[in-house]
């Protein structure tokens, strides 16, 4: 399997951690930020999660270190970005945020053993010590949200 760079190894990055997760997104793909407000509760969509409480049509998601959606949100997850200027308004839980300006990153090759043909990432850098996986937020998505069925 052959698997291309999805962003360039130089330029402005977001860096988004859930827990064990780091992902290095392109700035331009990484919409407003908020902090949530209030706790998350499971929605009727398999996978989504909603303000407890309300009966508002925003949905949420909460990913786990595998990129998948977990049932609920852990308590520390209080960042939410919305990704590709996403009309649903589909709000991503996060624990922290950070803006890397004019980065120089060094990316290198996940082992193919370890990828799928729907695997989001293909490689990563290292950030004082701890990788990040390099990744664009329409893989992103599109993984995450077709692993909730």
């Amino acid at each position: 399997m052959t698997v291309s760079l999805n962003a360039t190894p130089r330029g402005n990055y977001v860096l988004l951690t859930a827990d064990s997760l780091n992902l290095l997104l392109p700035q331009h793909e990484v919409g407003a930020t908020e902090y949530l407000e209030g706790t998350l509760e499971a929605s009727d969509q398999p996978g989504l999660l909603q303000l407890s409480g309300a009966s508002g049509e925003r949905r949420f998601v909460a990913l786990s270190a595998q990129m998948t959606p977990l049932p609920l949100c852990p308590s520390d997850r209080f960042l939410v970005v919305t990704l590709l200027d996403e009309q649903d308004g589909l709000g991503w839980c996060w624990n922290e945020q950070r803006v890397l300006i004019n980065a120089q990153l060094q990316p290198q090759p996940i082992p193919a053993v370890l990828l799928t043909p729907d695997t989001p990432v293909s490689h990563y850098v290292d950030l004082e010590g701890k990788p990040a996986f390099l990744c664009n937020a329409q893989r992103l998505r599109a993984f995450a949200l077709a692993a909730r069925n």
